[in-house]
């Protein structure tokens, strides 16, 4: 799978390059990527809480015609998920626990998109298509905050605390868990909208997972996300 996609990117590129009226451009860019999982299991489906994360990298542009062009390139990128369980007071204590799951992905999008002008020194353009994205680092962290006083809750914090330790000090990149808890190797769909001034632009971007990325049998994630930024291009 994995040589036909990187064949399928390498023959788009040069396609591309042979077609090209214009000069290629670089791009890069920078900014916040705000994600979530849609997670399916036993018949339900649920989405966790959202992570503010990064996004940065570079693409190239190369022009077609009237505007349109293709825009593959490289980026670097977190995802991940929160989820949040707290328990009514009982027994004078109440609990709440926090897993946060950090994910570091590579990313390479294929983008077809359209610029059109509206003013001197002024555009809007709008681009999709697929990308394809592989995990390379991960992390899981637990924090469980116990609130109450007495001699309950004392051993209650005690008990969550070596609970926390268990997962915070033990390997915790769920990539190379054993058992694994994901899988690495993730496609897509995205789209991008950004407004230009000269070689500087404002990006808005969605993007969502079509791989289940579960390693565990009878579950099923769904990764996504979107993105704003400021980028450049030269």
């Amino acid at each position: 799978m994995k040589k036909v996609i990187l064949s399928l990117v390498t023959l788009l590129a040069a396609t591309t390059l042979a077609t090209a009226q214009m000069r290629p451009s670089i791009k890069v860019e920078a900014g916040a990527n705000f994600s979530n999982v849609t997670t399916k299991a036993n018949g339900q489906t649920q989405d966790g809480d959202m992570l503010i994360g990064y996004r940065a990298g570079v693409g190239v542009e190369f022009g077609i015609t009237d505007g349109f062009y293709v825009n593959p390139g490289v980026y670097f990128l977190s995802r991940g998920a929160q989820a949040k369980v707290e328990t009514p007071k009982v027994a004078d204590y109440s609990m709440k626990v926090v897993s946060s799951t950090w994910l570091h992905n590579v990313e390479i999008p294929v983008h077809v998109g359209y610029r059109a002008a509206f003013a001197p020194d002024m555009a809007v353009s709008i681009q999709a298509g697929p990308w394809f994205s592989y995990g390379f680092l991960g992390k899981v962290s637990q924090k469980t905050t116990i609130t109450g006083e007495g001699k309950l809750a004392d051993a209650a914090r005690e008990i969550a605390k070596t609970a926390d330790d268990a997962v915070n000090k033990g390997e915790n990149n769920p990539y190379k868990t054993n058992p694994k808890i994901l899988k690495p190797f993730d496609l897509g769909v995205g789209m991008q909208a950004a407004f230009e001034y000269r070689q500087f632009g404002v990006n808005l971007g969605f993007e969502y997972g079509l791989l289940n990325t579960s390693a565990i049998e009878n579950t099923k994630l769904n990764n996504m996300n979107f993105y704003v930024g400021l980028g450049y291009r030269f």
